[in-house]
């Protein structure tokens, strides 16, 4: 187990445990109080025994005065007898003898008390309570001794609230021992509920980091719906985008030394025939030239794509009216159709001001454009034109050529990529890669679809500025 599951496990025991204990601590005093109140209840006598004696403690108390009542009351304690208690004003027992805890809530409902008077018109409560319920001894005082004239010295002193009751509620160690239990089984359940799935991502991590980005934590995760789960999902993304990245910057490998292969070995060549056939030098040194021109196209196109796959290119976006760019790529791409005897139509009836960087916006559209030109037949048409698409701007871009196979049309954009059907149609397979990088970095989208009778569809949408 790992630190964090003893963090977890600790604090919710203790937290657990501090609530159990409060809430016992609660019952049990609420629990004591009400048991001490009962017990008074009990000792309190009221019947026509007990009621004849406060008869007569009143009559003594009204003829003899609390001299009188306490001779009379330290003579009835030295007896087997229901017991009779007086309180004066001042809550203090005339005998100085204790009082069960609780008994002074009980006394000021009167029930069972009377109330008597001296010569003088002082009030002295007077009760009965059953001493044999309150244990040997209880209320019996000492003998009395002569001092201070014909009155006796007060008894030991003594304190409202009788003793402990040996029956009375205990402290409920029960519960506290029973929630000790299961605090600690559910503190451990939950401490490793959460744990678990933070060991798994650490260890996920541990492998990511030795090179493995095939490895998932989803699974690890079974049916979680917290965020730990999303924690994980997260890391299962990040790494197949860091797989994918990896595979594209190794393909991206492959194919540049695959591409360059083929112009520097004819570049090779060139130089191998102008040695041994020198009135031949200038047809050898157009070809080399030529050779020499698409490698620099080549790793032009390469570091573009390079530049806007890594994100360090800045964006300058301005706003520009897209009629005014799509006229600039319309008419450059004619010089090209011509040769091909292709028909461009241009219907540019829908216009918006966009917010874009126009020389990368342009060589986006020059390339959709162009390839549909390319992998045209001759004397063949393409189409261009512009409609209002949820709010934005589509440009729609159609040709007669041979389409793409619905299978390949989901890679098509991966760089180097060329479909089956390009045959042997020139190029590197980077043109649409590059325009989706620039559209995305716009906020566009680009979508191909076959067309119905042959050709293909490509659909740019752009977000009005």
């Amino acid at each position: 187990m790992g630190r964090l599951f003893w963090k977890f496990f600790s604090f919710f025991v203790l937290a657990q445990m501090a609530s159990i204990i409060g809430v016992s601590l609660f019952f049990w005093i609420s629990a004591q109080q009400q048991a001490s109140e009962r017990q008074a209840r009990e000792l309190l006598r009221s019947g026509p025994m007990e009621m004849a004696l406060l008869e007569a403690a009143k009559g003594t108390l009204h003829y003899g005065g609390e001299a009188g009542l306490s001779d009379l009351l330290w003579l009835w304690s030295q007896r087997q007898m229901p017991q009779v208690f007086a309180v004066d004003e001042a809550g203090q027992e005339l005998l100085q003898r204790p009082l069960p805890a609780g008994i002074e809530e009980i006394l000021r409902s009167g029930r069972g008390v009377a109330v008597g008077h001296d010569s003088q018109g002082k009030a002295i409560r007077l009760f009965t309570l059953d001493g044999r319920r309150m244990g040997p001894g209880f209320g019996a005082m000492p003998p009395p001794q002569p001092m201070y004239g014909d009155r006796r010295p007060p008894g030991p002193p003594g304190r409202m609230g009788g003793p402990p009751d040996p029956h009375g509620p205990m402290f409920p160690w029960t519960p506290v021992l029973a929630g000790l239990i299961a605090s600690l089984v559910f503190a451990a359940l939950l401490a490793w509920y959460v744990s678990k799935p933070i060991k798994e991502l650490r260890g996920a991590f541990a492998r990511v980091a030795g090179g493995n980005l095939k490895d998932k934590v989803s699974p690890a995760m079974g049916r979680r719906r917290d965020e730990l789960a999303d924690l994980g999902r997260g890391f299962d993304r990040m790494t197949e985008q860091l797989h994918a990245l990896m595979q594209g910057q190794k393909r991206l490998l492959h194919y540049v030394s695959h591409e360059m292969r083929s112009p520097l070995a004819r570049l090779q060549m060139g130089i191998g025939l102008a040695k041994q056939n020198p009135e031949r030098l200038g047809d050898t040194l157009d070809r080399i030239e030529m050779e020499s021109m698409r490698m620099d196209k080549l790793l032009g196109e390469v570091l573009e794509l390079s530049r806007l796959e890594s994100g360090i290119m800045a964006v300058k976006k301005e706003r520009i009216m897209l009629s005014e760019l799509l006229e600039g790529v319309v008419e450059d791409a004619r010089f090209e159709a011509s040769a091909k005897h292709v028909d461009i139509q241009s219907r540019i009836e829908e216009d918006a001001e966009i917010e874009a960087q126009p020389d990368l916006l342009y060589r986006a559209l020059e390339n959709v454009l162009r390839n549909a030109i390319k992998y045209s037949p001759d004397y063949s048409e393409v189409s261009l034109e512009t409609q209002r698409r949820d709010g934005g701007l589509a440009v729609l871009v159609s040709d007669r050529g041979s389409g793409i196979p619905e299978t390949e049309l989901d890679n098509i954009f991966q760089p180097f990529y060329r479909a089956d059907s390009a045959g042997n149609v020139s190029g590197h397979g980077l043109g649409l890669a590059i325009t989706k990088q620039v559209l995305d970095l716009h906020g566009g989208k680009i979508r191909l679809q076959n067309r119905q009778g042959g050709g293909l569809v490509v659909e740019i949408s752009l977000p009005v500025a």
